[in-house]
């Protein structure tokens, strides 16, 4: 046993579990009231954040039997709430997506959700739901480490369908990006990248935490001695516990080995945490303009870093 870790601080642990499963309802039936059981609500938020993936990720990543899902799997597709697609990559492959019925459900239950938590922090101040919030995560972050095997590793081909997914997906949940324009723009552009790609040149590497991607970025090359930073994501849930420094470090490091001078990117605006950390690794602002395209109206703008 850790020599930090004594009985008591276990017993506590325990403790707090029981009574954190008793506020927040989770050993409930039905979860938030509704028609659906822990398991299957965590499946439905899981694909609304996913947007679309296999089952066997789900399986893995929610370490739930592949024999268990695929019963409750099946269910939501007899519910409508559910539906498949074939890789563009594997034609044995199957995509799972929420329909528009399983969206409005998931819906639903994230804004039952949020009421509820709303309504159990109303009584503290200000102040007391910071601390709160600063102590989840506190908890988040230590387990984390101790709980999550995080890797970064090349891509393959297989790749392809979950860098444009999750991106299309991700900046449709939290910008609202659903123009046609804005998924030409990330599928042509990872499209383009793949067929041309060149390992003396560019690189594309996948974030995994427990074996499961998560996360993305991108090196291509420009011009002479001049390369762009591209397709930078991670999951929601991982921000804030490392995993994005470690993975656009990655490909910075890349970037100095291939002898590259400049080191571009485009973000926009909104992206205030991406932001901070383009500043914080030496990244300087040098261009901006407005896009309308997309969905929301953003102001793109272009950073640059030296790395001579």
């Amino acid at each position: 046993m850790n020599s930090s870790t004594d009985s008591k601080t276990i017993s506590q642990i325990r403790e707090f579990n029981r009574f954190y499963t008793n506020v927040m309802g989770i050993l409930d039936e039905h979860i938030l009231n509704s028609k659906f059981s822990l398991t299957e609500a965590r499946i439905l938020f899981e694909l609304n954040e996913q947007g679309y993936c296999k089952a066997s990720k789900l399986s893995t990543k929610l370490k739930i039997d592949k024999s268990y899902i695929s019963r409750i799997l099946e269910k939501f597709k007899k519910m409508n709430l559910i539906s498949k697609k074939i890789s563009t990559e594997d034609s044995r492959v199957s995509f799972i997506e929420l329909t528009k019925k399983g969206n409005k459900i998931i819906h639903d239950l994230i804004n039952t959700s949020n009421n509820r938590i709303e309504q159990l922090l109303s009584p503290l101040s200000i102040k007391e739901s910071d601390e709160v919030y600063t102590a989840m995560k506190t908890i988040k972050k230590h387990l984390f480490k101790v709980t999550t095997d995080i890797t970064i590793r090349p891509f393959s081909n297989e790749d392809k369908d979950f860098i444009i997914s999750s991106q299309i997906n991700l900046y449709k949940q939290e910008y609202s990006f659903n123009s046609d324009k804005w998924k030409a723009y990330v599928s042509d552009g990872v499209n383009q990248l793949i067929n041309k790609f060149c390992p003396e040149k560019d690189c594309i590497y996948i974030l995994e935490v427990n074996n499961n991607p998560c996360g993305c970025i991108a090196v291509k090359h420009m011009k002479a001695e001049v390369a762009q930073l591209r397709f930078y994501f991670i999951e929601s849930t991982l921000r804030g516990l490392g995993a994005g420094n470690m993975l656009i470090n990655k490909a910075i490091d890349f970037s100095r080995e291939k002898n590259y001078k400049q080191l571009f990117l485009w973000t926009f605006s909104d992206l205030i945490i991406a932001r901070h950390l383009y500043q914080k690794l030496g990244f300087k602002l040098v261009n901006t303009h407005k896009n309308k395209e997309w969905g929301e109206p953003i102001v793109e703008e272009c950073w640059n870093l030296n790395l001579k």
